[in-house]
């Protein structure tokens, strides 16, 4: 059985999912949830604690859920990055996302805040992405570069709705990978 904790993170995140971080207050957030705002910061400590706790959460249902995908569809037809894509473009998967660019964006405003959190996501995504990668291009660089075009091509997709445009984007990419690693 879940503990109060996880139960206040388990409807703290679906609240989140559906409204966003922007104008998060904790009374509106406590009585959306059922619960009051002194008990969020008994078990969070502080706005800001029940945020990191909430896209750790995030981080970690996505990276599962990204973990077993990887295990069930990639196969010889399908790229790592194909398969990346329409994973992380598929509907369920979309609500996360746009989360966590809201909550990049934060960071930039309030990086002693949010600066940690996204230094641990960066790490585990480019830890995740460069065993993935050919062999003459396995490095941190190129991990770090297939992460960058991977949140550029999601947040235009996010931004435009254009899964076409995105999707021939991201091969293209594959095709210069691809060549950059000598098997085009």
């Amino acid at each position: 059985m879940p503990t109060r904790r996880q139960q206040l993170l388990d409807r703290s995140l679906g609240y989140l999912l559906d409204h966003g971080i922007a104008d998060l207050s904790l009374r509106p957030l406590a009585a959306r949830i059922g619960t009051s705002a002194r008990l969020l910061i008994y078990h969070f400590g502080s706005r800001e604690g029940l945020l990191t706790a909430v896209m750790d959460e995030v981080r970690a249902r996505l990276q599962a859920s990204f973990t077993a995908m990887s295990q069930r569809t990639v196969t010889r037809k399908t790229s790592p990055l194909e398969a990346f894509w329409r994973w992380a473009t598929a509907a369920e998967q979309i609500a996360c996302i746009r989360l966590l660019f809201e909550v990049q964006v934060l960071a930039l405003q309030r990086p002693a805040v949010f600066g940690p959190y996204l230094e641990r996501t960066s790490d585990t995504w480019i830890a995740a992405i460069q065993p993935a990668l050919p062999a003459p291009i396995r490095n941190p660089e190129t991990a770090t570069l297939c992460a960058a075009v991977m949140d550029g091509l999601l947040l235009e997709f996010l931004a435009t709705g254009d899964r076409r445009r995105t999707t021939r984007a991201l091969k293209a990419f594959r095709t210069l990978l691809q060549h950059k690693a000598g098997l085009a």
